[in-house]
C-alpha cells in the first residue's frame, strides 16, 4: 500500500524537509491558534508559542506511527496540548517565580545600558590599532605570505587547494603569524 500525501509530508518534515514543515505547519496552524486562545502562558507571546508549536509539530513528525490508526492531527494536538501543560506548570512552579516581576529591555534601556557589559565587543580604539598592525604586517610579507593571509582569511578557498599547496600556505600563514606577534609584543 503506498503512503498517503500527508504520510509523505510527515515523513518530508521528519528527515528536516523546510518546505514539507511550512506546508505542514500550515496545515495544522488551526490548532495552535485554538490553544493560543485556550491557554495562557505568561511571558509568552504569540511568536514563542509559534515556536513551541513548530518544534511539538517537528517531534510529533518524528514519532508519528501511522500503524497506530491514529490521525496525525489529534496526534499533534495531543502533544501540543501537553508542551503547553508542561510550560504553564514550571512557569507556575514556585521555585522559579522571580523575585522582582519580569521586564522588558526595551522598557528600561538605560538601566540595561550601564549594567549590563558586552564582553565580545571590541572599543574602536582596539580594533583601530588590530588594523593598522595588520596593514604594517601585511606591507612586511612576501607574495607568498600575502597569497597565505588571503587564502587562511578566505576558508572557501583554501579548502578547494590539493594538500601539498595547503601544507605550503599553512607555513607562509605561520610565517605571517609570528611576525605580526612580533610586531606585538
Amino acid at each position: 500500500m503506498l503512503p498517503s500525501q500527508e504520510e509523505q509530508l510527515i515523513r518530508a518534515v521528519a528527515n528536516r524537509d523546510d518546505e514539507a514543515f511550512a506546508k505542514l505547519f500550515k496545515k495544522y496552524y488551526p490548532i495552535v491558534r485554538k490553544f493560543r486562545h485556550q491557554y495562557y502562558i505568561e511571558g509568552y507571546d504569540f511568536e514563542d508559542l509559534d515556536q513551541e508549536a513548530g518544534i511539538v509539530l517537528y517531534r510529533s513528525a518524528c514519532w508519528f506511527k501511522p500503524a497506530r490508526k491514529v490521525s496525525f492531527g489529534s496526534f499533534y494536538s495531543l502533544n501540543l496540548r501537553n508542551r503547553l501543560f508542561d510550560l504553564i506548570r514550571s512557569n507556575n512552579a514556585q521555585k522559579r517565580l522571580p523575585s522582582e516581576p519580569l521586564t522588558s529591555i526595551e522598557a528600561n534601556e538605560r538601566l540595561y545600558e550601564a549594567t549590563v557589559a558586552d564582553y565580545t565587543a571590541s572599543s574602536p580604539e582596539t580594533a583601530a590599532i588590530i588594523d593598522e598592525e595588520l596593514r604594517k604586517l601585511y606591507s612586511k610579507c612576501s607574495p607568498l605570505e600575502k597569497r597565505a593571509f588571503h587564502l587562511m582569511m578566505n576558508d572557501q578557498e583554501f579548502s578547494k587547494l590539493d594538500a601539498e599547496i595547503r601544507r605550503a600556505i599553512i607555513n607562509a600563514f605561520e610565517r605571517c603569524r609570528r611576525k605580526f606577534d612580533d610586531e606585538i609584543n
